[in-house]
Formats: C-alpha cells, structure tokens, sequence
C-alpha cells in the first residue's frame, strides 16, 4: 500500500512539472521537424544598426530565473511565450547553418505564430546573422513596425536577455553580430498575410570579430597584424562591416613594412559615432592613426561621417585604432592600405594625413592619385627631392650606397628634418672623401724589404 501511495506521489509531482514548466522553456531542443531550420557542422566561411526598443516583462512573456550553471539556463534568459517554438543551436554541435521560419514553405504565416532562435557559443565566440532574404513588409513608415510581423534581436546585457532591435518591413537588413557568446533572434507573425514571406538567414559562430583579413594571434583579443612580405596592400573593415559594430570594443590594426616603406591607408567608407573632439568627453566612438604603439599626439582622433579620408605613416610601422563605447552605434569603416615604398613617395600634401596634418581630398586622378589643392606643390618638391638623388648619385656612380644617403639628404631637405639631413649630408662625404685620402695615404706595405747584399 505504502508502494502505491509513493507511486501516486511521483506521477503527480511529474504532471506538475509538466503544466508548470512551458514548452517555450525546453531547451537543446534542435527544432528540425519542419525541415526548415538547417545547421552543419563547418569551418567558418561569412564574416543592423542597433534600435532603442527595450524589453518590458509581461504576461506574455516569460523569464527564467534561478542560477546558472549550464549554456541556456540562467537568470534573466529570455524564453519568449508559452506557444513560442523554441530552435537552439550550439556551436559544441554546430559552427554554422541556415534558419527560417517553419511555415516559410508554404508562403503563409497563420496569425499568433513565434519561434524563437537560441543561439550558444562557447568561451569568447560570438554569433553573427548574415541575411540573404527578408520580407516582412510594415503598413506602417519605413522604420516603424507597429502591429505586424517583426523579427527581434535579443543581447544579453549584464545577465539579462533585452531588445536591441526589431526588423521589419522589406530591405535587406546588416550583419548583426552580437556582444558575446549568447544570442537570441524571435520572429512573430500576427496577421495571415501572403505578402509576407519571411526571411532567411545565416549564422556563424566566430572569434575574429567579423574581421576577414589579417592575422589574429589572439581569438579573445580584437588584434590584427598585416605584413607587407604577406601582402603588398589589401582591405580593412571594422567588426561586422557593413553592420553595426559592438559596443565597448577595441580594435587594432598594425601594419610592418621593409625599412624604406611607408603605409598608405585610403578610406572608402567611414561612419564612426561621435562628435569633435571625437574623445571619451564628448561620449564619441573613435579612429586613432599612430607611428608608435603608444599615443601619437600629432594626430587627432576621428569620428562622424568623412569622404576619401587618407593616413600615411612616417615609417615602415603603422597602427589604426578603432574605440566604441556603451552608447550609440555606427556602421564602421573599410579601407585600402597599401606598403609604398620611399622612393616613390608623392610627398607630404593635402589629402594625406602625416607630419603635415590631414586636409580634405577630392576626386582619384587618371594615376590613381588623388587631384586636390595644393597638390602640385607636394608633388614639384617630390620630383625635385628625387631629381636631387638622381643627380648626386651621378656624381657618385660606382661608389656603393650613395645613392641611397643622397635620397635620404633630399628626404631630409624638403622635409625640414634637420637631423637626417645632417646625418645623411656627413656619411656621404665621407663615402666620398674616403677614396681619395686612401690613395693620397697609401697603407704601409707588410711585404718584407729586400736583403741588400755588399
């Protein structure tokens, strides 16, 4: 009798779990019945500005508390409403794969539908959501959704799941790449409409930040390294370019190259988030170019929106750091460098940011070089600069490095740099003095004089 009494206990407390805990809260369910959510195992092959909607916890929705321990519990992990399908994925079982909406198929989303996508990474990995079809058409103005079909983008903020932004409508949304290893995308369908077709997406879970080039020595470190024996030029972005990047990131990019090569860096695209003086005072994200690991104080820091921004280096070394912080958002950058070698350098002028500060540029000439004011003026002096080269290694053909310390006394001249001009005018004349003391001194012979015989 007491064995049936147990038994009773148990079957009830089972049912009990069963009405109390939803189906929204399941999680490590694949969701793969429909056959419209595909994910697969593989190396990672991919690289939307951020809204102001906020969570408001209501009777639709549910929040899971409690401590936690595992991937996909914790407190303040959103689940969505009780009828919402739930999809997890999780990079111990998946790198990367495609989601849509179940009823994508069929052309026709029934009213009251939601399925919500957990995504799951591990340690420093993000997520990033690149779409490849979107229609989810609003009645509304272009940015506003109302009471229609929308897709929300759930980060989790200091523990907490909270709405960082809702899609609709039918423009292909950016990149979204989220703030770190946990990600949450919800789709509801409120109305039977056959306009909306929903949408399709990839996702990938990543450690470069959404930075396609370069070399990362680091996976946690936003760091990335290119070299001019890897590569003579080729492109930059920032994180999720063309998405929004994060949030309160760091990111720096270093550029090697030979000892007599400087670094060009042409900007075609730019929209970092600030205002002058583009520093932490004015709440402003930020780009700094420096010659040197450490603060360059001869260039400001860069923010707004700017057209064909140029950076030149000193020297063979070369860095470009990209700061965001907690606020608002901007789309990044992109941007071709290139390794120039010194004795084809333009000269310092408008358009280039160097010694001389950064000026305004204008339309890329025929030869690639930008037509700006005073240009003809940086590029006279760069031509008489090597005309001077030229002519002194003339003079001294034959003798072994002159030509390149009369390069360095022209580099010297035009540029006001007094000490590389002293330095260079001093070695050459003694490259081209040494000869001649030689043959007025000859060394004394160590050859043994003849024996004089009487």
């Amino acid at each position: 009798m007491r064995q049936h009494h147990q038994l009773v206990k148990v079957t009830n407390f089972v049912l009990y779990l069963a009405l109390v805990l939803p189906g929204g809260t399941l999680v490590g369910q694949r969701g793969l019945g429909s056959g419209t959510v595909r994910a697969e195992a593989a190396s990672e092959s991919h690289s939307s500005g951020k809204g102001t909607a906020e969570f408001l916890p209501s009777s639709g929705n549910s929040v899971i508390g409690g401590g936690g321990g595992t991937a996909g519990h914790g407190k303040g992990y959103y689940r969505g409403p009780p009828h919402c399908k739930p999809h997890t994925f999780s990079s111990v079982q998946w790198r990367n794969g495609s989601i849509a909406p179940s009823h994508k198929r069929s052309g026709l989303f029934p009213s009251a539908t939601c399925e919500l996508y957990e995504f799951i990474g591990q340690g420093v990995e993000r997520i990033q959501i690149v779409f490849s079809e979107f229609r989810l058409p609003s009645k509304l103005e272009p940015n506003e959704c109302g009471e229609t079909d929308i897709l929300m983008v759930f980060f989790n903020i200091d523990g907490r799941d909270e709405v960082v932004e809702t899609l609709c409508g039918d423009t292909l949304p950016k990149p979204i790449l989220s703030n770190g290893p946990r990600l949450l995308l919800e789709f509801r369908s409120t109305f039977n409409n056959t306009e909306n077709k929903g949408f399709t997406a990839d996702f990938i879970f990543l450690t470069n930040f959404g930075v396609t080039t370069g070399h990362q020595p680091s996976p946690s470190v936003c760091d990335f390294y290119y070299f001019k024996n890897a590569s003579n030029q080729g492109w930059i972005q920032s994180p999720n370019f063309p998405g929004a990047y994060p949030r309160n990131i760091r990111c720096n990019y270093y550029f090697y190259g030979d000892p007599l090569d400087y670094v060009l860096i042409r900007f075609t695209y730019f929209d970092i988030e600030g205002i002058t003086p583009c520093d932490e005072d004015s709440a402003s994200d930020y780009v700094e170019f420096s010659n040197f690991n450490t603060r360059d104080r001869k260039y400001p820091f860069y923010c707004g929106t700017r057209r064909d921004l140029i950076a030149r280096s000193d020297g063979r070394f070369f860095r470009v750091t990209m700061v965001s912080n907690d606020r608002l958002d901007g789309t990044g950058f992109r941007a071709l460098y290139a390794f120039e070698s010194t004795l084809n350098m333009i000269g310092p002028g408008s358009g280039v940011i160097g010694s001389g500060g950064i000026y305004g540029v204008g339309v890329v000439g025929a030869a690639g070089v930008p037509f700006i004011p005073g240009h003809y003026q940086a590029a006279t002096s760069s031509t008489t600069e090597r005309n001077v080269a030229a002519s002194v290694a003339k003079v001294t053909s034959g003798k072994r490095g002159a030509g390149m310390l009369a390069v360095s006394c022209a580099r010297g001249a035009f540029h006001s740099d007094a000490s590389l001009l002293l330095t260079g005018t001093v070695l050459l004349m003694l490259l081209l003095l040494l000869p001649s003391l030689l043959a007025a001194n000859p060394p004394p012979s160590s050859a043994p004089s003849p024996i004089q015989v009487a």
